[in-house]
């Protein structure tokens, strides 16, 4: 079998390529949000205040790889960790104003990133994509257990 017949070797090369692109777009609006970043801004855009094992499911990192990506962030300011209210063994990791302002900045050079990149799909193509990619997704998290 040839590796341009196989959907993993796309759907891996569309995510480098994605990957880079966004960072590359990022950058030149002054902000060098590595992906990785970009997906826990995602996350905690959503819901503010989340353990670092929420973050890492979120966004299929291991644990270890989590820390040190939120070891960076808060390094650039973008968020803090402090302990929670109810359990002070437990890290909440929350937004800084930083963090939350650039989701202005941020948000729609990725919108207008995505309109470039799957403007000569179909519309009705694009949901198969997407139903088909969550449904495989969910195959493989089947297949942890």
């Amino acid at each position: 079998m040839q590796h341009e017949e196989i959907l993993l070797f796309w759907v891996n090369r569309l995510s480098f390529l994605s990957r880079k692109e966004l960072q590359k777009r990022f950058a030149a609006a002054g902000e060098p949000i590595a992906a990785e970043e970009w997906a826990a801004l995602l996350m905690l855009w959503q819901q503010d205040a989340l353990a670092p094992s929420a973050i890492a499911e979120a966004t299929t990192r291991d644990r270890a790889t989590t820390t040190r990506l939120l070891d960076r962030m808060q390094k650039k300011g973008l968020v803090t960790r402090s302990a929670g209210q109810s359990d002070g063994r437990r890290v909440i990791v929350s937004l800084t104003p930083r963090g939350k302002d650039i989701q202005d900045l941020l948000v729609p050079i990725a919108m207008a990133f995505v309109s470039e990149t799957t403007a000569p799909v179909e519309a009705q193509d694009l949901a198969t994509t997407i139903r088909t990619l969550k449904t495989l997704s969910a195959r493989i998290l089947d297949m942890k257990d």
